[in-house]
């Protein structure tokens, strides 16, 4: 009987650090999203006709960079890059800016790079051509963080649907 209850022990344990185990490697195999993504229009009252900016800001967890889509390397961390699906309502009018971006130098790529921290924010003017136009599109980007050096790629689509006024 001594015997039966130690191997009875034995299995409760086992079982115990069964779960613990799995339990750890759930919480540590979830998926990271450090860059929450937002889209908004600069104008309230759009007509056809109008230029408006399509504004895509970017919440950044504390210790991670956002890539810029404009960099001056060859290789290097990846560059934020926005693609548009073609459409006769709407017209792109320049290229998508990045606002207030910073520049460092970073040593594991040998190269200076352009990046956001906390907030990143990117801007692409557009001329309405008709009413109500749907403007979509997918964006990809790079995060990385700056305690392990951990980097995630991320690539999602969007959608602006734009309402117009009518005279």
């Amino acid at each position: 009987m001594h015997n039966g209850f130690k191997i009875i022990k034995m299995k409760q344990k086992t079982a115990i650090l069964f779960c613990s185990l799995l339990l750890n490697m759930t919480v540590s195999a979830q998926i990271l999203e450090p860059a929450k993504w937002h889209y908004g229009i600069s104008e309230k009252s759009i007509k056809k006709g109008d230029e408006v900016e399509l504004i895509f800001t970017i919440r950044l967890d504390e210790t991670w960079h956002l890539y810029a889509n404009i960099q001056d390397y060859e290789i290097g961390p990846l560059p934020a890059e926005f693609n548009f699906e073609p459409d006769n309502t709407y017209k792109i009018i320049g290229d998508l800016c990045a606002v207030n971006y910073l520049t460092e130098y970073d040593e594991v790529f040998e190269v200076k790079v352009n990046y956001f921290e906390n907030t990143a924010e990117f801007r692409q003017k557009v001329k309405i051509l008709s009413n109500d136009p749907i403007i979509k599109g997918s964006y990809s980007y790079q995060v990385c963080s700056t305690v392990d050096g951990k980097c995630i790629f991320g690539e999602d689509d969007f959608e602006f649907k734009i309402t117009t006024k009518t005279d």
